[in-house]
């Protein structure tokens, strides 16, 4: 009686209790900021070019494939392992204004070797690749499943050259631990975009809080919009 009491009383100024519970990981699904963010930018005419870094087929877990449909958005999708680069390109047939480049972003032009889970593996994530080794096992995945392959990498402000790319609206970021390297090579060769969804997941805690703090040095807030990723934005440059 007496909360009921109490929450009579605070109803009368507008004011609601209700019970708090821990969300529950695996059943949290919090609306997305990123979508948000663009559709807000389509509403207003303004530019939303894209880099993303990390780009899969286009379909599996792609936070932009959706608003890449929707607004029919432009922009540069970067893939570096060829099977998945092609169904990259397959899945995107009817999107003319999107470019391809099947490459892997490092810090030197090279042939870098990756560790990515066997094609054709089922039951498995085979989208999941990284330049460390260690980070498919602590994925759980079975020494027998992984494989080394060797891609040719570019330095990121070399890429954005090659195509004349003088000003990113949204950078997409998703390479399993490199996502912090990203940033700081669009930060490096003068590519500050107006929003940035990165995975901030795997990158360790000391650069996490490095990435964090860099971003708010280059004018950005930001949120980690769930679980695995975080979004910032620059408010001032």
């Amino acid at each position: 009686m007496i909360k009921q009491a109490i929450k009579s009383v605070l109803h009368r100024f507008g004011v609601d209790v209700i019970r708090y519970q821990e969300p529950i990981p695996e059943l949290y699904r919090p609306f997305s900021i990123l979508n948000l963010l663009i559709d807000q930018r389509a509403a207003n005419g303004d530019p939303c070019f894209f880099v993303q870094v990390g780009a899969n087929d286009g379909i599996m877990a792609d936070p932009l494939r959706p608003l890449i449909l929707k607004h029919r958005m432009a922009g540069l999708l970067i893939e570096p392992l060829p099977d998945l680069f092609e169904q990259l390109k397959t899945n995107y047939a009817t999107q003319p204004q999107l470019k391809f480049e099947n490459v892997a972003i490092s810090s030197e032009p090279a042939t870098v070797a990756m560790y990515r889970v066997r094609a054709g593996v089922p039951a498995l994530n085979t989208g999941l690749a990284s330049f460390n080794r260690e980070h498919l096992v602590n994925c759980k995945i079975p020494d027998e499943y992984i494989e080394i392959v060797h891609v040719p990498s570019v330095t990121l402000p070399s890429l954005l050259k090659k195509h004349s790319i003088e000003k990113v609206n949204l950078l997409q970021i998703d390479t399993e631990g490199y996502d912090f390297e990203i940033i700081k090579s669009a930060f490096n060769s003068g590519i500050y975009p107006d929003i940035i969804n990165y995975e901030h997941r795997h990158i360790g805690r000391a650069n996490k809080y490095h990435c964090k703090k860099m971003l708010d040095d280059f004018g950005y807030q930001f949120i980690e919009a769930s679980f695995e990723d975080t979004i910032a934005l620059r408010i001032r440059s």
